[in-house]
């Protein structure tokens, strides 16, 4: 999983229980913890959290390999996002770090038509800083948690990153 809210992690119960053992359960640190109800957010927890039976079964720090693809730190969003690079044919899956409905955005401020992403962003300095990190990866394609996959997004990416840069700066 990117990351740990609901809309991301809610079916995880109902598919570990169909599919057993031979599912893998991966999730960022960071998340797994808050899962558990470890008090690692200042202030307010943004974004909806699941009550999950399944516990994850490898706690993701960033740099591990599953398969072809490879674990990115992209924390901000939730402090333990992660984005997953597959090195067989660049594309990223990059969670809630962008959306792409109504063009490609960073969901930090709601300059978006779709705001619930934006709703759940924890850390709106650490999303920025994660998209500027997965934009140098030059990815073939974007998959994103809401909205269509964008085919090479390199521009769109950076584009966003701009407007996040303006609207953050006031």
């Amino acid at each position: 999983m990117t990351h740990g809210h609901s809309d991301h992690a809610g079916g995880v119960d109902t598919l570990k229980n169909t599919l057993g053992d031979s599912v893998t359960v991966y999730l960022g640190d960071q998340d797994v913890r808050v899962l558990a109800g470890e008090a690692i957010i200042a202030g307010k927890r943004r974004g909806s959290w699941p009550t999950l039976k399944t516990k994850p079964d490898v706690r993701l720090a960033g740099g591990e390999r599953i398969g072809s693809l490879e674990v990115i730190p992209s924390p901000g969003h939730t402090p333990g996002h992660m984005a997953f690079l597959d090195t067989r044919d660049g594309l990223l899956f990059a969670g809630d770090t962008f959306t792409t409905f109504w063009g490609t955005a960073i969901p930090n401020f709601f300059l978006q038509a779709f705001p619930l992403a934006a709703m759940g962003t924890q850390d709106r300095d650490a999303i920025l800083e994660s998209a500027r990190s997965l934009a140098q990866l030059n990815p073939d394609s974007l998959a994103v948690g809401h909205g269509p996959v964008v085919r090479k997004p390199e521009q769109a990416m950076r584009r966003a990153i701009r407007r996040s840069e303006r609207k953050r700066a006031g």
